[in-house]
C-alpha cells in the first residue's frame, strides 16, 4: 500500500438508476468504483423503486471492496438522490412504502388545492411549491396508505428522506436523523433557521414526531455496520457534486447532467426572476453556506422516456454521431417529469414540433439532447451575472455534442473534466472536513474545452422552442 493510499475515504452514492460505492485516496485520487442498477417503476406519474433493494445493492457493493482497501478506510460519506422519500416501522425496521422517487407527481391535484403564498413557501424553504418535493409525496401516503396510516396511528412511523432510510439501517445504533441538505428537498424545512417550519408541517398535515433528526452535512453521524467505519458526511447528490471541483466564481457555473440536470452558481439570480432555488451547499456546527440552484427534470430521464417510445439499441454508440450530422431537427417539447425551472409547469404529454412521423429515430434524439441543452441554457440566463466558464459533470456531460451546443448558446467556455461522476468526489471531499490534518485535494485536469462557434440555426430554434415551452404552460 502506497503512502496516499493509507487513510482511505469510502462513499455511498445512491442515485436515480444506481447505486455506487467509489474509494478515494488522501490526495482525491478514484482508487475503486462499483455499481449496482435500481429499477424503477412508473406508470409516468408515479415513479417507485424497491427500497430493500437499494439497501440489498449496498450490502453486495460492499463485498466488491478490495480486500487490500479495506483495513485503510477511516471514514465515509453518504449521498443520494434528493427528494425521494420512504416510509417504515420505527421498531421492526422493515419498509411501510416503496421509495417515492423524486420524479413522482402523485400528490399534483393536492399541491394545486393548496391556499399558501409560493413566495412566502420560497421565502422559507428556498423552494418553489412543487409536487416533486416530499411533502406533497409524504402527505400523499399518510391519506392514502393503510400501512402508514396505522404505523403513524401507533408512534411507529418514520417517514423520512431516503438518505435517513438508509443511515438507519446501515448505522450501527440505527439513527433516525437527516442532513441539512435533504431535509431542504422535504419542503418542511426553514432553510434559514435550519429547523422543521411548523407553518409547513402545519400546511401539509404533518407530525414532526415521524420526522428524523435534524443534523449538519458534516457531522459524526456513526459507525457502518458492515466495516465499523464513521460516517462524516451525509448530503443530496447535487450539492455534493458542487464541492467536486474548484469553488466556483460568481461568473462561473456548474451544470451536473444525469436523470436530471442541476444549475449551480454563487451568483444571484436576475431582479425579477425568483424562479430559481436557493439550496444549502453545505453545513456544519449549525451554520450553512448557500448556493442559487436551475433545477431541469427532463435529462436522462428523457432518453428514457423515448427509449419506450422508440427503443434504440447501442443508443449512445449512436448519439455522437447523430449529434455531428442532423442538422435540422425538430423542437422536442420535453416534459418528461415535468418543466423545472424558471417555468414549473407539470402539465401536458411531451411532443415534437412538427408532429411529423417522417422523423428519423436520429433526428428525433437529437432534437431530445437539444431540448436539454435548451433548458439548461435558459437557466443559466437567470442568474445576474452571465457565465463566462461553464463546468460539465454527470454522465450526459460525455456527449461532445451537448456539450458543444451549450457552449454555443451560451458564447462561454464548457469546460468537461476527466471524470464525470462528481458527487461521489465531492461528498468524499465534504466528509474529509472534519478530520484532522486533512491533506491537499488534488483538483481534477480539465479533459475537453468546448470553445463556443456562432450557430444562428441552433439559436433560433432556441427562441422557437422558449416561445412553445411558455404557450404550452400558459394553456395547462
Amino acid at each position: 500500500m502506497k503512502t496516499q493510499t493509507k487513510q482511505l475515504t469510502l462513499i455511498l452514492d445512491q442515485g436515480s438508476h444506481a447505486s455506487r460505492i467509489a474509494v478515494f485516496a488522501d490526495d482525491g485520487t478514484l482508487l475503486q468504483s462499483a455499481s449496482q442498477n435500481i429499477i424503477t417503476q412508473n406508470d409516468g406519474v408515479q415513479y417507485e423503486q424497491d427500497a430493500n433493494a437499494i439497501l440489498a445493492s449496498f450490502h453486495s457493493l460492499f463485498q466488491q471492496i478490495n480486500p487490500e482497501y479495506i483495513p485503510f478506510i477511516i471514514n465515509c460519506g453518504i449521498c443520494t438522490q434528493r427528494s425521494s422519500i420512504v416510509a417504515w416501522h420505527k421498531t421492526g425496521g422493515q419498509p411501510l412504502s416503496p421509495v417515492i422517487s423524486w420524479r413522482d407527481l402523485r400528490s399534483q391535484g393536492f399541491i394545486e388545492s393548496l391556499d399558501f403564498g409560493d413566495q412566502r413557501i420560497k421565502k422559507i424553504t428556498g423552494l418553489p411549491l412543487s409536487a416533486h418535493y416530499s411533502a406533497g409525496k409524504m402527505h400523499w401516503l399518510l391519506t392514502h396508505d393503510d400501512a402508514v396510516a396505522q404505523a403513524m396511528q401507533n408512534r411507529q412511523l418514520c417517514l423520512a428522506p431516503l438518505a435517513s432510510f438508509l443511515l438507519f439501517h446501515l448505522l450501527q445504533d440505527q439513527p433516525f436523523v437527516i442532513d441539512h441538505s435533504n431535509a431542504q428537498r422535504t419542503q418542511l424545512f426553514d432553510i434559514e433557521r435550519l429547523k422543521w417550519s411548523d407553518e409547513l408541517l402545519s400546511l401539509f398535515q404533518i407530525n414532526v414526531n415521524c420526522l428524523p433528526q435534524l443534523k449538519p452535512v458534516i457531522h459524526q453521524y456513526g459507525l457502518l455496520s458492515a466495516l465499523n467505519i464513521p460516517v462524516t458526511c451525509v448530503c443530496g447528490d447535487q450539492n455534493a457534486a458542487l464541492h467536486a471541483y474548484p469553488q466556483l466564481n460568481n461568473n462561473e457555473a456548474l451544470v451536473n447532467i444525469g436523470t436530471g440536470a442541476f444549475i449551480l452558481s454563487t451568483a444571484r439570480e436576475k431582479q425579477g426572476s425568483n424562479q430559481l432555488l436557493r439550496s444549502i451547499a453545505k453545513s456544519q456546527h449549525n451554520t450553512a453556506d448557500y448556493i442559487t440552484e436551475g433545477t431541469v427534470n427532463g435529462a436522462g430521464a428523457a432518453l428514457s422516456w423515448a427509449q419506450k417510445k422508440m427503443p434504440e439499441k447501442n443508443l449512445f454508440n449512436h448519439l455522437p454521431q447523430w449529434l455531428n450530422e442532423v442538422k435540422s431537427p425538430p423542437l422536442f417539447i420535453n416534459t418528461v417529469a415535468g418543466i423545472g425551472s424558471p417555468w414549473w409547469c407539470s402539465a401536458g404529454e411531451p411532443k415534437f414540433i412538427p408532429n411529423k412521423k417522417m422523423h428519423t429515430n436520429a433526428q428525433q434524439y437529437v432534437a431530445i439532447i437539444e431540448s436539454i441543452a435548451f433548458l439548461i441554457f435558459n437557466n443559466l440566463q437567470q442568474f445576474e451575472q452571465p457565465a463566462e466558464a461553464i463546468l460539465v459533470s454527470g454522465g450526459l456531460s460525455q456527449l461532445d455534442g451537448l456539450c458543444q451546443k451549450l457552449a454555443d448558446l451560451c458564447n462561454a467556455k464548457v469546460l468537461r473534466y476527466k471524470e464525470c461522476e462528481s458527487s461521489a468526489r465531492g461528498c468524499a471531499w465534504l466528509s474529509k472536513q472534519i478530520l484532522k490534518n486533512n491533506p491537499i485535494w488534488h483538483h481534477l485536469p480539465v479533459e475537453k474545452t468546448f470553445s463556443p462557434v456562432k450557430n444562428v440555426p441552433l439559436f433560433d430554434r432556441y427562441q422557437q422552442f422558449v416561445g412553445e415551452i411558455e404557450k404550452y404552460c400558459n394553456s395547462n
